[in-house]
């Protein structure tokens, strides 16, 4: 994914728009691109923004102008301050193909720039939605966005730009291995939640999703493999639902995919229940009925995990078990 954004120069009178906060609990984990570690890396207060593939980079022979890196995930994958600082400038209520500049020159769509200590910024593009207002105070790794295709783009990712002093920019994969971070590969300061699921992927998690996928009535064989057909069964399903059909599952294809659950209910939704469980150790018989063992197991999961253990599964067990 990329765009055509050619971002550098800050504008004179940069629109400046309020948005508002949303209480959002979504957060990134393991996906097919990038496994994060379990120390979450910041070295002298600098976190990786987000977790995707890299695609178009800094400054190459066939983009002189493209001033940052892009950063490729699912539609939703949370975008997280690079560096504690303070929000300059925001651009909302953009569009894919939306061709008016944001905080930087360029068609990034919706944006936010930060600035930080020692007159470094950074710079966020192409998000779905923004998270932070107008001169609002945030931490190294706080959640400030959602990945999207706003702007001049071709899919969902994130396009990101690091500006030091007296200099217009800087490579910020070079500057973020400098500090012992991968871009796109380190696990982000704060990171939580919702994994990004793609094609190439096994395990219980795939087969968490062909079984939701299943209990929407899209036809797919459950084997835990995320091949061909579960990508075009979830790209179904993204389409039905007017999400953007990528055939990634992010959080939000995930916050779409899941129900609330409780004891009585059966069938396909369960049994993704039922494996996400297993998933953490379980060792339930996944035969989608939600009777008192599998209420035994929420509640079990819930307590170890500091969550009200009231054997009710909503979006925040949803999220913390997946």
């Amino acid at each position: 994914m990329s765009d055509d954004s050619e971002p550098g120069r800050l504008l004179d009178a940069p629109a400046r728009r309020r948005t508002l906060l949303t209480a959002l609990g979504v957060g990134i984990g393991v996906g097919v691109v990038g496994v994060p570690s379990p120390a979450m890396a910041a070295v002298a207060g600098w976190s990786n923004p987000t977790l995707g593939a890299l695609t178009s980079g800094y400054k190459t022979p066939g983009r002189p102008t493209h001033t940052g890196w892009d950063v490729a995930n699912s539609q939703g994958t949370p975008v997280y301050a690079t560096a504690a600082g303070t929000v300059r400038d925001i651009k909302t209520n953009s569009y894919p193909g939306d061709t008016s500049s944001g905080p930087l020159g360029g068609r990034s769509g919706n944006s936010v720039h930060l600035n930080h200590a020692d007159s470094y910024f950074s710079y966020y593009g192409h998000l779905h939605r923004v998270l932070v207002s107008d001169g609002q105070q945030v931490s190294c790794g706080q959640l400030i966005g959602l990945m999207g295709t706003t702007g001049n783009s071709t899919g969902p990712h994130l396009h990101f730009e690091i500006h030091r002093p007296r200099l217009t920019s800087t490579d910020p994969r070079v500057f973020l291995a400098n500090r012992g971070i991968t871009l796109g590969s380190t696990a982000p300061v704060g990171s939580t939640g919702y994994p990004s699921v793609s094609q190439g992927a096994s395990g219980w998690a795939p087969k968490v999703i062909q079984y939701l996928v299943r209990a929407r009535g899209i036809s797919v064989v459950v084997d835990g493999v995320f091949g061909p057909a579960c990508a075009s069964a979830v790209r179904s399903f993204q389409s039905g639902r007017g999400l953007y059909a990528d055939g990634m599952v992010g959080p939000i294809t995930w916050t779409a995919l899941v129900l609330p659950l409780q004891e009585g209910n059966s069938g396909d939704l369960v049994r993704g229940l039922q494996t996400a469980l297993n998933g953490r150790g379980a060792g339930l018989v996944v035969d989608g009925g939600f009777g008192s063992v599998t209420t035994s197991a929420v509640r079990g999961f819930q307590s170890r995990n500091g969550l009200v253990a009231d054997g009710l599964v909503g979006p925040v067990t949803w999220s913390a078990l997946i």
